[in-house]
């Protein structure tokens, strides 16, 4: 890369134009060794790459060596993993998940709907979630959940209404914000029981003038429904529904959404994940 000149940007622009969609967070970490290229389409990236850098064929692909094996047999820790993998561009994640003894609740989220409130400033007022839960193994008793918050520098969200289920521990990066939750549920699941949860929280009134919401799946659900309700004094000019590969918050995917004469906008997602799925708006 330095003997070519090329930014990450410009690279990732070039395989944009050869049809291989490839974040710059992505290719910074395979830069920096801390992720490998494991899927066709990055494999794909990395001919490509091998083409735009000057090196020789096969000169990068040959450095990566066998594909790791996949599947329900390989034996891992996929729920730590995968959350980092998720939220990677959150350093403090893995610290604050250890905090609460637990990396994986052993839930698998089978389906949620996610209601937001705006207020008349545009900052988030209220999320209002119903999660469907399945249990991956015998013994389950908490949800842990990862809330991303708009403004450092305001309160932490409350949690308020929460039902099949009690708060637990909390713990909190201000500096991102960051925080993650736990909910003792109201009985132990056996491997695949369920359970439904509902959970409001609370924004507080001095936030940030929000332009997106959405939620994070480590694993593939069935549906994943959206509605975010905007105050009459503050309506978006337009709204997209967007999907973002897991560890990039830059969408991947974007259709056109319609806002209400009620200020409202909805997008159901079938079978989301793993991944980001979200609503964004520009106010202007």
């Amino acid at each position: 890369m330095r003997a070519s000149g090329l930014s990450l940007e410009r690279i990732q622009h070039r395989l944009a134009e050869r049809g291989v969609e490839i974040s710059v967070t992505t290719l910074s970490y395979w830069r920096r060794g801390r992720r490998r290229p494991e899927r066709p389409q990055s494999r794909q990236a990395i001919r490509l790459l091998e083409e735009l850098l000057g090196v020789p064929t096969d000169g990068l692909v040959s450095l990566l060596g066998p594909r790791r094996p996949r599947g329900r047999w390989v034996k891992r820790d996929a729920a730590v993993l995968e959350t980092e993998r998720l939220w990677r561009e959150f350093g403090s994640l893995p610290e604050l998940l250890t905090e609460l003894d637990s990396t994986d609740d052993g839930l698998l989220r089978v389906a949620a709907h996610d209601h937001y409130e705006l207020n008349a400033r545009g900052a988030g007022a209220r999320l209002t979630t119903r999660l469907t839960l399945k249990a991956t193994r015998d013994g389950v008793d908490r949800v842990v959940l990862v809330l991303r918050g708009e403004d450092p520098d305001s309160a932490l969200p409350e949690f308020a209404d929460v039902r099949n289920a009690r708060l637990g521990r909390l713990r909190s990066d201000r500096s991102v914000p960051l925080m993650v939750a736990e909910l003792f549920l109201d009985r132990t699941l056996a491997q695949g029981g369920t359970t439904l949860i509902e959970y409001t929280v609370l924004f507080p009134e001095n936030g940030r003038r929000a332009k997106e919401c959405g939620r994070g799946f480590l694993s593939p659900a069935l549906l994943y429904t959206l509605e975010v309700d905007f105050h009459p004094d503050a309506v978006p000019v337009r709204c997209w529904r967007c999907f973002s590969a897991g560890g990039s918050w830059q969408p991947v995917s974007a259709e056109p959404v319609w806002i209400s004469a009620a200020s409202r906008a909805h997008t159901v997602f079938e079978n989301p994940g793993p991944g980001f799925q979200a609503l964004h708006w520009e106010w202007h």
